[in-house]
């Protein structure tokens, strides 16, 4: 695996350091939509500085995404390999992954709307369970 994560950070022109190795080890071993504390807490001998580092050097890199929006105020991370989108249960917190949903209709009409060329998207639904 150690290769294949070398290879992932050579591909996004990206040093591969120890901490940038292991970071993305985690990312892409959990899919638990971690925060930077929650990725510093398995891998205390990060500094939490390093962690965020390298968080937005991979957001920058196009290699994370963030989910921001959340109700507890702290950003969360996600690979950005495969396409989805996102349903947040807003009273808990839950991140919740889909991918169900064709965002063509959506582009075309974003694209008709304003004469731009959508090249990327992001979609995050809030949401909370029914009360009855």
């Amino acid at each position: 695996m150690l290769d294949q994560l070398r290879a992932v950070l050579q591909e996004h022109q990206l040093k591969a350091t120890r901490q940038r190795l292991l970071v993305l080890e985690y990312m892409m071993t959990h899919e638990n939509h971690p925060t930077a504390d929650m990725i510093h807490q398995e891998l205390p001998e990060i500094s939490l500085a390093t962690v965020y580092n390298t968080l937005e050097k991979f957001v920058a890199a196009n290699l994370v995404i963030v989910i921001d929006g959340m109700a507890d105020g702290k950003r969360h991370y996600d690979t950005a390999e495969e396409r989805h989108y996102h349903v947040i249960n807003t009273d808990n917190n839950d991140i919740i992954d889909a991918s169900n949903f064709d965002p063509s209709t959506l582009i075309k009409a974003a694209e008709e709307a304003t004469g731009l060329t959508i090249t990327d998207y992001r979609i995050d639904l809030y949401g909370h369970p029914d009360k009855k």
